[in-house]
């Protein structure tokens, strides 16, 4: 005998006495494996003590309420899960997800924005600092200094003369 036929027979034993022949098989395996026999004497002193308890009270619609919610799981499970349209099933999720994106690029574009305010009210800060600013009238004689300027080379009169 092996283990499922074991097993086997120990089903048999809760719900009905055990042959001779199947009592006698069941000896053999306890005796062949000592380590099962403790299982095996728990579980015969259980099938005893449910065999005294009395039988509970059955209501009289018992088996119509057992086959009616047979019927109610055969059809729940034939149903879908979800009662939500196709396109809010798969509409949604991605309209969650355009949302966070576009939220994050309106703050990365504040933020940025913020950043380069902060930087040219810096830049107004240090030139409002600074006293001795030229006025506009330096510019006047703008095109003569750049053209000073492009020659290549210094000027040879102007070296002289400053000699």
């Amino acid at each position: 005998m092996n283990e499922s036929d074991y097993n086997e027979l120990r089903e048999i034993a809760w719900r009905r006495t055990l042959t001779a022949a199947e009592d006698a098989a069941v000896r053999a395996w306890l005796a062949a494996h000592p380590e099962s026999r403790p299982d095996w004497e728990i579980e015969g002193r259980l099938t005893e003590a449910l065999g005294r308890l009395p039988d509970a009270p059955v209501p009289n619609n018992f088996t119509a309420r057992v086959l009616r919610e047979i019927e109610r799981e055969t059809v729940a499970a034939g149903r879908p899960r979800t009662s939500r349209p196709w396109f809010l099933r798969s509409l949604v999720p991605r309209l969650a997800l355009a949302t966070v994106i576009s939220g994050a690029g309106l703050f990365l574009y504040h933020e940025h924005t913020v950043a380069k305010r902060a930087e040219l009210l810096h830049g107004v800060q240090v030139v409002a600092g600074v006293s001795s600013l030229p006025g506009p009238d330096i510019l006047q004689d703008f095109d003569t200094i750049r053209q000073i300027s492009s020659t290549p080379g210094p000027d040879p009169e102007l070296l002289a003369l400053m000699k």
